[in-house]
C-alpha cells in the first residue's frame, strides 16, 4: 500500500516555484479517522458540500469510517494511489479541511480539497493546493493534474486559476441526483531537472 508523500511538512517551508504573498501557515497530516472529530461539525454544514457530489456525513462515526478507508489506501485491485491529508492552520493547529490527490490506473492525476466554512476566503485553499502541486511535482514530474469544479462555485474556480490551472472543458455532472455542470481544469507539473 502506498502512503502519502511529504507528511507533516509546512507550506511555508516548501519552495516549489509557486509563490504567494504572505501565504497562511499550514501543516498537512496523513488523514486518518481521528481527524473526523475535529472536522465533523464543519463538514455537516450544507454550504460546505453544496457544489460537490459528496453526501453530508450521516454521523461522526460514519465520517471516522470514511477517513479510515482513505487512510487505508485504494483497494489493491483498483491500481489507484490515494493520497489524503488533513489541513491545519497554524499557530492554533485548528483543523480546517482536507486535501486529496488520486492517481488512477491510467496515470491520470486528480486533486480536490474541502474546507470548513470558517476557513473560506483566507487563502487556505490556494496555499494548500499550491503545496500539493509541489508535492506532486516531486513524485509525478511532467504529469497533467486535473480538477473539477461546479460552474457555480466561483471561489473554487478562482483558486484553480490562481494556482495556474487552465480551463480544458465543461461537462455534465450530478450533485445528489440534480444535473449540474463542471468546469474541468488542468495543471502541467514541471519535469525534474
Amino acid at each position: 500500500m502506498e502512503k502519502a508523500p511529504g507528511l507533516g511538512r509546512q507550506y511555508a517551508n516548501c519552495d516549489h516555484g509557486l509563490e504567494m504573498a504572505n501565504p497562511p501557515a499550514l501543516t498537512f497530516e496523513c488523514l486518518d479517522e481521528h481527524h473526523a472529530d475535529g472536522l465533523y461539525s464543519g463538514f455537516v454544514d450544507e454550504q460546505v458540500t453544496q457544489f460537490t457530489a459528496e453526501k453530508l456525513p450521516g454521523s461522526l462515526e460514519a465520517l471516522r469510517r470514511e477517513f479510515a478507508e482513505f487512510h487505508g489506501g485504494a483497494p489493491a485491485d483498483s491500481q489507484q494511489i490515494w493520497m489524503n491529508w488533513a489541513i491545519r492552520a497554524t499557530p492554533a493547529q485548528e483543523l480546517v479541511g482536507t486535501l486529496q490527490a488520486t492517481v488512477f490506473a491510467d496515470g491520470a492525476v486528480w486533486v480536490g480539497y474541502k474546507l470548513i466554512r470558517s476557513a473560506w476566503g483566507k487563502g487556505i485553499a490556494t496555499a494548500a493546493l499550491k503545496w500539493l502541486l509541489g508535492e506532486l511535482a516531486v513524485h509525478c514530474p511532467g504529469k497533467a493534474v486535473c480538477a473539477a469544479a461546479d460552474t457555480r462555485n466561483y471561489a473554487s474556480l478562482r483558486v484553480l486559476q490562481k494556482c495556474g490551472f487552465t480551463y480544458v472543458r465543461t461537462e455534465a455532472a450530478e450533485i445528489r441526483g440534480v444535473p449540474t455542470m463542471d468546469h474541468i481544469y488542468q495543471y502541467l507539473l514541471p519535469f525534474r531537472e
